[in-house]
């Protein structure tokens, strides 16, 4: 049986209504590579989030808006982007409790970000602003066209995915990790020090990449892989329970 993957919604206020959405790329992700896709409704419910990771055989925190600087002890500063308090109470629980049941984990971009500051790091409210030197490392046109380069690893999950010390990858963000949480470690980096990818040494499989592979496996097949290696944790995963 395949997996059943969890994933993350984003919210949004439009026409008077307030809606949860997805980027279906991240629905794609998971289905074309092997996974049943599940989208998680933003709650602050504990019942109804321990009832979720029943459900699921992995969770995919995906990217949106800016996380709140409270949750790492900090005022926020005036390039801080939009805030969604209730996605980020929602994903901070959801994160810590799939950790006590080392359910798998993959996040993306602002996922690798709630990773990170769930487990006790803090991020770089904004690139350009705090990090001297910083490149570029956002665009207007989000899509799959590649950006900047990453260095990786060679002793690091992600390598062991791609089997490429380099590659080049789109980019969509100003914020990003800064003091990595304990028990995880960087894996990639930016060519200007901006980290890339943080590993679990810890966990199982809980993987956070800061660009965005979901929208460019179709067009660049190296990145379906991880999604696969993902998908394949999940399966075993499921197995085991």
């Amino acid at each position: 049986m395949k997996p059943v993957i969890g994933i993350t919604t984003d919210s949004e206020y439009n026409n008077g209504y307030y809606y949860q959405r997805l980027n279906e790329w991240n629905l794609k992700s998971i289905s074309d590579n092997g996974g049943i896709p599940f989208m998680f409704q933003i709650t602050s419910d504990d019942v109804i989030i321990e009832k979720y990771l029943e459900m699921v055989d992995g969770i995919l925190f995906t990217g949106g808006n800016d996380v709140n600087p409270h949750y790492y002890g900090e005022d926020p500063i005036k390039e801080i982007g939009r805030l969604d308090c209730e996605r980020d109470e929602f994903e901070m629980k959801l994160y810590r409790n799939a950790v006590k049941k080392d359910i798998p984990i993959l996040g993306i971009c602002r996922g690798t970000q709630v990773m990170n500051v769930a487990d006790g790091g803090n991020l770089y409210q904004d690139i350009n602003i705090q990090v001297q030197g910083a490149n570029s490392h956002s665009y207007d046109l989000f899509g799959s066209y590649e950006y900047h380069n990453v260095d990786i690893d060679t002793d690091s999950k992600l390598y062991e995915i791609l089997k490429v010390k380099e590659l080049k990858t789109n980019s969509y963000h100003h914020q990003s990790v800064k003091e990595v949480a304990k028990g995880y470690r960087p894996t990639a980096f930016a060519k200007d020090g901006i980290i890339e990818c943080i590993e679990s040494q810890d966990l199982t499989f809980a993987v956070g990449i800061q660009w965005h592979p979901e929208v460019m496996y179709n067009r660049l097949p190296i990145f379906a892989d991880i999604f696969r290696t993902f998908i394949k944790q999940c399966e075993i995963y499921h197995n085991k329970l």
